[in-house]
């Protein structure tokens, strides 16, 4: 009787437990990712304000696009520009034409169900969406073959430093500037709860894996733009990601900064990273 009694207790104990654990599992999409649509008008002033072109493809989860401003034809470089988990590609689109170089191309980059992108976001569907974007913007700014890794580059902040790492792994792409990037989303999940709760993870970014298999392919250029007082990813992820490979990667600490004013509050600081970056 005493036997099934603490079997009684230890099973409910289990189940106090596993339930937590279990909606964590079935809702982390939505701790992580928060998109939203555009409005009716948007990107129609933005394609006619910018002279930019709508990069419109199919993948296997719907109707996506993308949008290439900048120098169109024969750019110096190809940008990939991913945002954060809460932004759109055309959040960018006035910084970067008021501060970087007109002689590049900006491809700006939509997760699915962001936007007017059909879908819901996961690490392998954004991989899908990178892998027909990249080479379709590469056609049209005249390049021929595959994309050429040596006129490639990235900027990415927060989850779209993951997904430009994704990127500059599956096209070779060596050189970029990253803004307040995590280790991965498993530290991230210990980090917010306080638990060693990776394993529930399965919207599993590793920017330490992908880094790993950049440092493979070669000699490159990363700079990490990280806020020390950065309240949504602690500055020591960039710090960890810098000491792992520090003849490619170096760490800016941006002493006043927090985890999304870097780009309005030190544009100067931004810009002359992605000018060193762009050489």
């Amino acid at each position: 009787m005493i036997i099934r009694k603490i079997i009684r207790w230890l099973g409910i104990l289990f189940l106090l437990g596993a339930i937590p654990l279990l909606m964590l599992a079935g809702c982390q999409s939505k701790l992580i990712y928060f998109p939203r649509p555009y409005g009716p008008e948007t990107t129609h002033m933005w394609q006619t304000q910018f002279r930019g072109e709508i990069i419109r493809y199919e993948s296997p989860h719907g109707r996506q696009q993308a949008y290439l401003q900048g120098k169109l034809d024969a750019p110096r470089n190809l940008w990939v520009v991913c945002g954060g988990n809460g932004s759109l590609a055309l959040d960018w689109a006035d910084w970067l034409r008021d501060h970087t170089s007109p002689e590049d191309a900006w491809l700006l980059i939509d997760y699915p169900g962001y936007g007017a992108n059909e879908g819901s976001p996961s690490p392998a569907k954004i991989r899908e969406n990178l892998k027909i974007a990249i080479p379709s913007a590469w056609s049209r700014i005249g390049g021929k073959g595959a994309p050429d890794p040596s006129k490639l580059r990235f900027l990415g902040h927060s989850l779209g430093c993951a997904a430009n790492l994704i990127a500059a792994a599956d096209f070779k792409i060596n050189r970029g500037v990253l803004i307040s990037p995590f280790t991965s989303t498993m530290d991230m999940s210990q980090a917010v709860t306080g638990l060693p709760l990776g394993f529930v993870v399965w919207h599993r970014f590793d920017n330490v894996a992908r880094l790993d298999d950049l440092a493979k392919q070669g000699p490159g250029e990363i700079i990490i733009l990280h806020g020390v007082k950065d309240e949504v990813i602690p500055v020591e992820m960039g710090r960890t990601l810098a000491q792992r490979h520090p003849e490619m990667v170096r760490l800016i600490e941006v002493p006043d900064a927090y985890h999304n004013n870097i780009q309005q509050d030190h544009a100067n600081l931004l810009a002359r990273a992605l000018d060193e970056v762009a050489k």
